[in-house]
């Protein structure tokens, strides 16, 4: 607010005037007269004009009341102004760029309909453009901010609407509308892969279970052995080790002895290993493999942070992220475990993308590369891309989007008003799923629609969908086979070699 005492001069104080500035003049040009100028008396985007607003006599007192006009009754009619907005690469404002004639074919889209939908209420025309960088921005580094948000930033241009997610550091050179999308960040990977079927044999106990069941095949017989010795007091008896060990290898087998004993603490013993072997071991373990032949297993999937350092660390594991996005500053300035996989994605020969798009491809193509970013940004080009590719992971945190505006913007409380009714009426939801169904529609009828694994269960269109058996399944068995008889035939091999060499002993001697 300022006192100027004549009206000489302004012409010169207009060139300095911005939209976002709010700017009174009180003119003092005749004595007991106060007039006062205002330059957010129009909608029309001619900031540095300013009009006459209201004025003040000695005799007649004020004009009118308030002071300065509303802006938010000012601002209801832009009357016809034109917008020109920065547009991104899909997914939600649905653009093609063209490089050779520097135009862009709208396909419309999400953001583009909200986008229209406001413009229909205000009264405002709006223009796309490709911007200089195609990236966010992230936050202000060096007195300078990269992407569309520098462009805002530096006041030439007024909006930008997309997935732009709300954090601190941007809200340092942007201001933010309402929140026009609620999303979750989540890291994306390669679709788990079918393990090996040939290792089916010794999938259905856990690592940790098969030590304890050879423990007790190996530990029976030489137990049963000593068992019949202090039966008969430890004297000599027809059952040596061997007999005892053969015995139990075929109760662990479920097969049938023709020996009997008469000792009642051998029969208990034997009645023992034919329950644990038929009951415990063999039912369960029969069951679980035939789950598993009838799904076939998959690898573990990386679903938390913790998980995916680990993978990062030990196991050659790389994670991209769009440059100048939010993502890309959470980790870039994050604390503990995301400081730690930010300090193993410096050292990674591809860390920082262009788009979303293209590290959604190398995830699709490699099973070594993971992509953070947002949720619904995920969901949405998985459809596009084939959801049984990826794999979604935990959800980390919640985060918002809304329309990036200038600091100090005149008009944001009008597009908050827009964007609170339309969020009420649920009509955000509404254009989300309306996406989500033409993108269905274009795809082809011959392509069988998946959804995409999230966490650590896996969808149930992959469990209902029927497979042709195959002898894969079970070659496992045939390669168990084919060992025992190798190794049956070394064993007899030997001991045909052993007693021929003791015949020949013999002979001499």
């Amino acid at each position: 607010m300022f006192l100027w005492r004549d009206i000489g001069g302004l012409n010169k104080f207009r060139t300095f005037l911005q939209e976002s500035v709010r700017v009174c003049i009180i003119i003092n040009n005749r004595f007991g007269v106060f007039q006062i100028l205002y330059n957010h008396a129009r909608a029309n985007g001619r900031g540095k004009i300013l009009d006459l607003v209201n004025w003040w006599s000695n005799t007649n007192g004020m004009f009118h009341t308030p002071l300065l006009p509303v802006a938010f009754k000012i601002y209801r009619n832009f009357h016809g102004r034109l917008f020109r907005v920065p547009v991104l690469h899909p997914p939600w404002n649905f653009v093609t760029y063209s490089n050779t004639s520097y135009k862009i074919e709208v396909r419309g889209g999400r953001d583009d309909k909200l986008l229209g939908l406001l413009s229909n209420k205000l009264n405002f025309d709006y223009e796309y453009f490709d911007p200089p960088d195609r990236s966010q921005g992230s936050a202000i580094v060096n007195g300078s901010m990269q992407g569309v948000l520098g462009l805002i930033w530096q006041r030439e241009v007024e909006m930008f609407i997309g997935d732009l997610t709300v954090t601190y550091e941007r809200s340092l050179a942007v201001e933010f509308s309402f929140l026009t999308l609620t999303d979750n960040e989540v890291f994306l990977t390669h679709s788990p892969s079918r393990l090996n079927e040939a290792l089916a044999l010794i999938r259905p106990f856990h690592w940790q279970v098969w030590p304890a069941v050879l423990t007790t095949i190996f530990l029976a017989g030489p137990f049963l052995y000593l068992l019949i010795r202090s039966a008969n007091r430890w004297r000599t008896t027809n059952s040596n080790l061997n007999d005892c060990i053969w015995i139990t290898t075929s109760i662990f087998l479920r097969q049938s002895i023709s020996r009997t004993y008469k000792s009642n603490r051998v029969r208990l013993l034997i009645v023992l290993l034919y329950l644990v072997a038929t009951y415990v071991i063999g039912d369960m373990y029969s069951a679980n493999l035939t789950s598993m032949l009838a799904r076939p297993a998959r690898e573990k999937p990386i679903t938390n942070l913790e998980q995916l350092y680990q993978a990062m660390k030990y196991s050659n594991f790389q994670l991209l992220v769009e440059k100048h996005s939010a993502s890309h500053s959470v980790l870039e300035n994050g604390t503990g475990l995301y400081k730690n996989i930010w300090e193993l994605m410096r050292n990674q020969p591809v860390s920082l993308i262009d788009s979303t798009e293209d590290g959604m491809l190398l995830v699709r193509d490699h099973k070594n590369f993971a992509l953070i970013g947002g949720r619904e940004t995920f969901l949405y080009d998985t459809r596009r891309f084939g959801a049984h590719y990826f794999h979604l992971s935990e959800k980390l945190y919640t985060r918002y989007s809304a329309i990036a505006l200038q600091i100090g913007c005149p008009f944001v409380d009008n597009f908050n008003d827009i964007l609170m009714r339309l969020f009420e009426g649920g009509i955000f939801t509404k254009m989300t799923q309306e996406e989500y169904r033409k993108l269905e529609d274009k795809r082809p009828s011959t392509d069988v629609k998946k959804e995409v694994l999230e966490g650590t269960v896996h969808s149930d269109s992959e469990n209902e969908h029927r497979m042709t058996a195959s002898m894969e399944m079970l070659q496992g068995a045939f390669f168990l086979l084919i060992t025992g008889y190798f190794i049956a035939g070394k064993i007899l091999e030997i001991l045909e070699i052993k007693d021929k060499n003791e015949f020949i002993l013999i002979k001499i001697f």
